[in-house]
C-alpha cells in the first residue's frame, strides 16, 4: 500500500458524502415543492421545486469538479430510473386523474423539459458537440 491510497480513499469518501448531502438537501426540498405544486395546482411552487432539483444537479456537477470525478454508473442509473419513474407518474396522472389541470401540465412540461435541456447542455459543455454525437453514433469508415 502506498502513501497515496489512504488519501485517495478519503477523498472518495468525502466526495460521496458531499454528493449524498447535496441530494438529501436539494432533492428533498425540490421534490416536496414540486409535489406541492402538482397537488395544489400551484405553478410557482411546482416550478420552484424543479428549479431546486436543477440547482442540486448543478451543485453535484461542482462537487464532481472539485474532487476531479465524473458521475458513477450507479449515479447515472439512479438518475435515469428516478427520471423515468417521475415521467411515468406524470403521464399516468395526465391520463387518468380527472383533476389534472392545465397548471399541472405546465409544471410538468416546463419542469421535465428543463431537466432534459440541462442534461443535454451538460453533455455538450463537458464533451463538446462532436464527442457527444460520437457517444451515441459511431462513425464507421468504409
Amino acid at each position: 500500500m502506498t502513501d497515496l491510497e489512504p488519501t485517495m480513499k478519503m477523498a472518495h469518501i468525502e466526495q460521496r458524502v458531499a454528493a449524498y448531502t447535496n441530494w438529501a438537501f436539494f432533492g428533498s426540498f425540490g421534490f416536496c415543492l414540486a409535489l406541492s405544486g402538482f397537488a395544489g395546482s400551484d405553478l410557482l411552487a411546482g416550478l420552484a421545486g424543479f428549479a431546486i432539483v436543477l440547482l442540486g444537479f448543478a451543485v453535484h456537477l461542482i462537487i464532481n469538479q472539485i474532487f476531479g470525478t465524473r458521475f458513477t454508473s450507479g449515479e447515472i442509473a439512479l438518475g435515469l430510473i428516478l427520471f423515468g419513474l417521475s415521467m411515468i407518474g406524470f403521464i399516468g396522472s395526465w391520463l387518468f386523474d380527472p383533476n389534472f389541470t392545465d397548471v399541472n401540465m405546465v409544471i410538468g412540461l416546463v419542469g421535465f423539459g428543463s431537466i432534459v435541456v440541462s442534461f443535454i447542455a451538460t453533455i455538450f459543455i463537458k464533451f463538446g458537440i462532436r464527442e457527444s454525437y460520437l457517444m451515441i453514433h459511431r462513425v464507421r469508415e468504409h
